[in-house]
């Protein structure tokens, strides 16, 4: 007998013909779930950036009648945070509601823009404390005379 005859395939020889149709449609569903992913995450992150909610975060960390209500540090919660902004005529109007918390209790900070880029008038920019239902109107406190 031949000893050729006898020798095994190795395991590509005899699984290429299911590996490659199912391999290829594989990656490209892997690769589609990876850009719709991507494209979700860039229009969230742009949603979140244009509504002010985090620069509006970082004022709340540096007021002290919030580091009085809460404690320091100051967090955001994981989950709950609702981002709206909307865009007419370059007019724009941007809502923002991110709970916060801090050694001290929880907070629910709420911010509320209009206009352009560059003139925004804060129309509500406050923290209501969960625990004693206060609500710390924070407009006079940190911005300057023309914003709001």
């Amino acid at each position: 007998m031949n000893e050729l005859e006898n020798e095994e395939r190795s395991w590509w020889s005899r699984n290429w013909k299911w590996v490659v149709p199912v391999g290829g449609c594989f990656t490209v569903i892997l690769l589609g779930i990876i850009l719709i992913g991507g494209a979700f995450f860039s229009f969230f992150s742009a949603v979140k950036s244009g509504s002010g909610g985090d620069e509006a975060f970082e004022l709340v960390q540096n007021n002290a009648k919030v580091i009085e209500a809460l404690g320091e540090p100051i967090e955001k919660r994981t989950f709950g945070s609702k981002y709206n902004v909307k865009y007419n005529n370059g007019h724009k109007t941007s809502e923002a509601t991110i709970p916060i918390k801090g050694p001290n209790g929880e907070a629910t900070l709420t911010v509320k823009t209009s206009g352009s880029d560059d003139d925004t008038v804060y129309e509500v920019f406050e923290i209501y404390i969960d625990e004693t239902g206060e609500t710390i109107d924070l407009r006079e406190n940190q911005l300057g005379q023309g914003d709001y």
